[in-house]
């Protein structure tokens, strides 16, 4: 089959989240706090962080750090998944929600003060960066010994089912690899990988939900059809009380700032 040039829908793909921001944030994987830890250097129980989370989202990273007791200023360009993350505050404790700012700006031009964070991260979202342009900006804002990490949920497509869904949501696309070991850049000591597990579960009506805020699903002509196969193997797969498993395995960089 002819593959779909992906590149030209690239900016589609990075705005498109906007329009889906409550989906996203109702049926996105969250981020277990050791994971999250991970991210941020594994910082001692005592030290509270100042921390820039990159293309935040709904929140769902942000809301893990400040939920960890670390101040987080959430940088996110779209309207629409700032509103969402800003409804979202509603829920948590007070003390939580007053440890979390948002910022309307991109990752490659951050306005905060040279050498004032602690950590840099980026949720299942470095992939729509000028990283090297990123990559200098979070070197500037962090202070020496700061850490910058980036980390993206992977469905376990070694489960037959889930291997079965990735043909039908990316048939006839190429997939370019979101999880590749960053480069090594001057003003930071080579990465360090790590793996995590991760599980949900979800109604099928939750995972055609799902599927319909990736966004190589979401600005395809033939999302609808795609949805329609999604659904019916979801039937297909689901228990009796209609629910389906998603394992992952979440793959996670950090770098030091020298």
């Amino acid at each position: 089959m002819e593959e779909v040039e992906t590149s030209g829908i690239f900016g589609a793909r990075r705005t498109s989240f906007g329009a889906i921001a409550a989906a996203y944030d109702a049926v996105r994987p969250d981020w277990p706090a050791a994971t999250v830890a991970w991210m941020l250097g594994s910082p001692t129980a005592a030290k509270a962080y100042r921390v820039v989370d990159l293309g935040a989202g709904t929140g769902l990273g942000t809301r893990a750090i400040a939920a960890m007791g670390h101040g987080v200023l959430a940088v996110e360009p779209s309207a629409g998944m700032r509103d969402a993350l800003m409804s979202s505050l509603s829920a948590l404790p007070e003390r939580v929600a007053t440890r979390i700012s948002t910022l309307a700006c991109g990752a490659e031009d951050i306005p905060v003060e040279t050498g004032s964070v602690d950590a840099v991260t980026a949720f299942q979202s470095w992939h729509w960066f000028d990283e090297t342009a990123a990559a200098a900006e979070c070197a500037r804002v962090l202070r020496p010994g700061g850490w910058l990490s980036m980390g993206w949920h992977h469905r376990s497509e070694d489960v037959a089912w889930l291997s079965e869904l990735a043909d039908i949501v990316q048939r006839g696309l190429n997939q370019p690899d979101d999880q590749e070991a960053p480069p090594v850049w001057p003003e930071f000591e080579p990465s360090e990988t790590e793996l995590f597990t991760h599980r949900i579960r979800q109604s099928v009506d939750d995972l055609v939900l799902h599927a319909s805020t990736w966004s190589y699903v979401a600005i395809r002509p033939e999302r609808d059809r795609i949805l329609d196969e999604v659904r019916a193997l979801g039937r297909r797969v689901a228990d009796r009380d209609g629910m389906v498993d998603i394992p992952m395995t979440t793959r996670c960089y950090r770098l030091r700032r020298r």
